[in-house]
């Protein structure tokens, strides 16, 4: 596919990118406080849980302009199928995919038919020695990876879920949590770009777009840093060319998680489009210039 076709598919053209100020919730001072907080013996418990591996990767921090210039990148799409919930993006003249099977890869968390909010789970009055462990789980689960604000209430779903261990363990928490991500990630940025220039045009003093970053994101900057070779110049990742998309090791494939994602349903190649209309509506660190050319130096100048 041809330079000129990939850049016409861009959702926001190259002449109208715009500065930004990225903020975001995927909090990892949450494993310190669990570290802190539980004994030996409720860590071992906790490393036991869905998320006990958790405990072991490294503190995270988000990188603002890094999102951004990867999300000023994505590509229009005829899908497949509708269902798939795929980015791409439009990098090193390449397109690369982000989807539940790069979510799934990165995050080792398992998916499901369904991830809807379960009901009847009746109450439990007993104290346990469970309790700081099911604690712990929701303040992982509220403060990094859902990754909202932390002036909202804690969704109280949750709570009656994690008072049984086994079903709390079994839920498909990567559905729930891409599905998340997926809808922050195809939508913060959209209609930004017409804001940005009728302030320009206004005279307003306005030196960045201002948007948040909600769900499981840290599991999208993980992606990048594997899929786009600049990052391994960087020390970041340990491979010098363009992944379009993730593929597990042998190791991965034997994985439980692997095996509860439906692989068919994700297309390996893009529909590539050049929109006609795109609907601009939307609901809701400094921009560095450096970073902006550092992409650019990877797409060869594109």
């Amino acid at each position: 596919m041809g330079r000129k076709k990939l850049r016409e598919s861009l959702k926001i053209k190259e002449h109208d990118r715009f500065p930004s100020r990225v903020s975001g919730y995927c909090n990892w001072e949450s494993i310190r406080l669990i570290k802190a907080i539980l004994s030996h013996k409720q860590l071992d418990m906790f490393r036991v849980t869905c998320f006990g591996y958790f405990l072991d990767v490294s503190d995270m921090v988000l990188s603002g302009q890094f999102y951004h210039h990867i999300l000023l990148r994505e590509c229009h799409v005829r899908d497949v199928d509708d269902t798939a919930s795929t980015l791409w993006f439009y990098v090193g003249n390449e397109v690369i995919r982000f989807s539940a099977m790069e979510f799934c890869l990165v995050t080792g968390l398992p998916f499901g038919d369904s991830c809807e909010s379960p009901s009847n789970l009746g109450p439990d009055n007993n104290v346990s020695d469970d309790d700081m462990v099911k604690l712990a789980l929701e303040l992982f689960l509220d403060m990094t990876l859902v990754g909202k604000d932390d002036r909202n209430a804690i969704m109280y779903w949750t709570l009656q879920l994690v008072d049984d261990l086994d079903v709390f363990n079994s839920f498909p928490w990567g559905t729930f949590l891409y599905v998340m991500t997926f809808d922050s990630l195809s939508t913060c940025v959209v209609g930004r770009d017409d804001k940005y220039k009728e302030c320009l045009e206004s005279l307003a003093k306005r030196k960045a777009e201002k948007y948040n970053v909600y769900g499981f994101f840290t599991a999208f900057q993980v992606w990048a840093i594997e899929a786009i070779p600049k990052w391994a110049m960087l020390g970041y990742a340990s491979k010098l060319t363009i992944f379009k998309y993730l593929v597990p090791s042998d190791k991965e494939i034997r994985k439980p998680y692997w095996a509860s994602i439906d692989q068919s349903q994700f297309p390996i190649d893009p529909m590539i489009v050049s929109p006609e209309k795109f609907d601009c509506g939307v609901d809701d660190d400094d921009f560095e210039v450096d970073v902006q050319e550092d992409i650019d130096n990877v797409e060869g100048g594109c």
